[in-house]
């Protein structure tokens, strides 16, 4: 003879794992420590000496993901104002997170981050090809 409880638990047990399966994937949130560089007001170029210090924050949830700058002060008009959608590809090695600016003027860019914690690069759509912009913004883990 099978104990009173046992139906009892089964039954709890079957309608977590439907609870669980049919329930929304956790968000998953990644930021980055990042040098945005600041243009010389004379040259109108960038200046590999001054910068903010600023955060991007990578926000993926039910298969959508999205970007945000997070700086001090005056941000880049193109990213800082909101969260803009963004395509994340991986590698065993780099994390290629592609931002494509809904503002008018504003150009692709894309980040690839080394998943070991050591950096990345920022690069930018020209031709139709990703070129580094040269300089180096850190691109390390800020949690």
């Amino acid at each position: 003879m099978k104990h009173p409880f046992a139906r009892t638990a089964a039954t709890a047990l079957a309608a977590l794992i439907a609870f669980a399966a049919a329930a929304p994937a956790a968000a998953q949130t990644q930021t980055w420590n990042y040098k945005s560089y600041r243009k010389d007001p004379l040259s109108g170029q960038y200046d590999k000496a001054r910068f903010l210090s600023s955060t991007i924050r990578l926000d993926e949830k039910d298969g959508k993901a999205t970007f945000r700058m997070i700086t001090t002060g005056r941000g880049d008009p193109c990213i800082s104002r909101s969260d803009l959608p963004a395509e994340v590809e991986r590698t065993p090695d780099t994390l290629i997170l592609t931002v494509r600016p809904e503002t008018s003027g504003c150009e692709p860019f894309r980040y690839l981050i080394r998943t070991d914690g050591s950096g990345g690069v920022r690069q930018h759509l020209r031709n139709e090809r990703w070129v580094d912009d040269g300089f180096d913004h850190g691109l390390t883990p800020a949690n």
